[in-house]
């Protein structure tokens, strides 16, 4: 620690994970869940991928921090099953993937969305972003609720 000629010490506000980030890959495409993956497990996260239709299940057995949602059906279909993964006990933060272009990501407009093939760079800053927001788990008077 130095300290600046106005008399501040400068600190370093470098956070470490104690663990890596859980991301649960969720789709049908196998390449693009293979690829990216593969390219997420470099950066150190630690990934799993399921179906579609077993994305609820894989998300709580894995304590998904993120969960990147491939979808081609329709904007509400894709808004259940975020809205479920969201009831959770322990919410993950979820991302839809999307194919098209930027107006089809707008179509999304109101749902986390991002490009399917987003370079990964910009792919991971947004997952950090998206666990960083993360929804506070539920407490038992709100489980009681559902």
């Amino acid at each position: 620690m130095t300290t600046s000629p106005t008399s501040q010490p400068d600190v370093d506000l470098t956070v470490h994970r104690l663990q890596p980030l859980r991301v649960l890959l969720s789709g049908r495409d196998r390449r693009f869940l293979r690829v990216t993956s593969f390219l997420l497990s470099q950066r150190g996260y630690e990934v799993h991928d399921t179906s579609p239709r077993k994305t609820l299940e894989a998300a709580e057995r894995t304590r998904a921090d993120v969960v990147l949602l491939e979808t081609d059906a329709s904007r509400a279909m894709a808004a259940r099953k975020v809205a479920a993964l969201q009831a959770l006990a322990v919410a993950p933060s979820v991302l839809v993937v999307v194919e098209g272009d930027d107006d089809e990501q707008e179509r999304w407009q109101g749902l986390p969305a991002v490009q399917k093939w987003t370079p990964i760079d910009a792919l991971v800053d947004l997952i950090e972003a998206a666990a960083r927001h993360r929804p506070a788990p539920l407490t038992e008077i709100e489980r009681a609720y559902l």
